[in-house]
């Protein structure tokens, strides 16, 4: 099941990127940097490719220095006309000038994402990019509802829900991205269980509504051959409103496989712990101890 939103969630990220990603070079102020061409139809001495110096300036041919940067390729375009047709006794004429290749610019995507680092972007890519450029979220450890964005020179962390932006497609923070902004994507740390005992890979696993514990001994790998007692499964909760106050739910899971009997299917909540029994006769003092540390450690990963 967790493969198949996977691929969704690559899919339906692949396609707003794409569509996010669209960018009308007219509205695009130019940078040091940046590099333009300049055309005029039937003039091939002036067609030329000039880098924009870090000055702002450019220096076009037969008419010299021209500011360029703070300027759309409209607003440019505009000035070199006026310029050239005094020089060149044109009527008529229009000069072309187009965006050759955009100027470094870098952004920092952290957290759980695939492929953590520092990407290049350009000019009106968005939240959708950075996230396709780090190879998409980690689905399951990723905190999709909270991540951040921070702009460069600021301290200050813009929220938001790629849960809405990626399964519900809201792109409405989908903002655009600027020079060395940084997406963080934290680690889901209160919607977990623990399971615990004779369980393949005991552990910590991420809580997906809804889950039972059919869900959660699957995640953990299932039992171990001879030694997992399914039949005297233990499941500790904490009660609302009481931290630190439990209370434990047992779970006959092999009346499940054998008779179908779904009442031993416990719905699981965050912050369950689930402790399966070894054997036959389990040291209840034991079984305390283990769901105490388990409890211990299970705490050590809420914010």
């Amino acid at each position: 099941m967790r493969s198949k939103v996977t691929i969704f969630l690559l899919m339906m990220l692949s396609l707003l990127s794409i569509v996010a990603s669209a960018q009308d070079a007219s509205t695009y102020r130019l940078q040091a940097q940046d590099v333009i061409r300049i055309q005029i139809y039937g003039e091939p001495q002036v067609n030329t490719v000039l880098p924009i110096g870090k000055d702002g300036n450019i220096s076009a041919p037969f008419v010299g220095i021209i500011h360029a940067a703070g300027r759309t390729t409209s607003e440019l375009e505009a000035e070199l006309s006026q310029k050239y047709e005094p020089v060149l006794h044109l009527k008529e004429m229009h000069v072309a000038v187009t965006i050759e290749q955009y100027r470094p610019l870098r952004a920092t995507i952290g957290g759980m994402v695939n492929q953590p680092g520092i990407y290049e972007f350009k000019p009106g890519d968005t939240v959708l990019t950075l996230i396709s450029r780090g190879g998409g979220i980690n689905v399951d450890r990723a905190d999709t509802r909270r991540a951040t964005l921070k702009k460069a020179n600021s301290r200050e962390l813009i929220p938001i829900d790629l849960h809405a932006m990626l399964l519900l497609g809201d792109t409405s923070q989908n903002y655009a991205i600027e020079d060395m902004d940084e997406l963080i994507v934290p680690e889901e740390t209160t919607n977990r269980i623990l399971v615990l005992g004779a369980i393949q890979s005991p552990g910590p696993y991420p809580y997906k509504e809804p889950m039972h514990l059919a869900d959660a001994i699957t995640m953990a790998h299932g039992p171990i051959p001879t030694r997992s007692m399914l039949s005297r499964v233990l499941i500790t909760r904490e009660q609302p409103g009481k931290p630190g106050t439990y209370t434990r739910i047992s779970a006959n899971f092999v009346r499940f496989i054998r008779n179908g009997d779904n009442a031993q299917n416990i719905l699981l909540q965050p912050g369950d712990l689930v402790y399966i029994s070894e054997t036959k006769t389990p040291d209840i003092n034991q079984i305390v101890s283990i769901i105490s540390n388990g409890l211990f450690i299970f705490d050590r990963f809420r914010p």
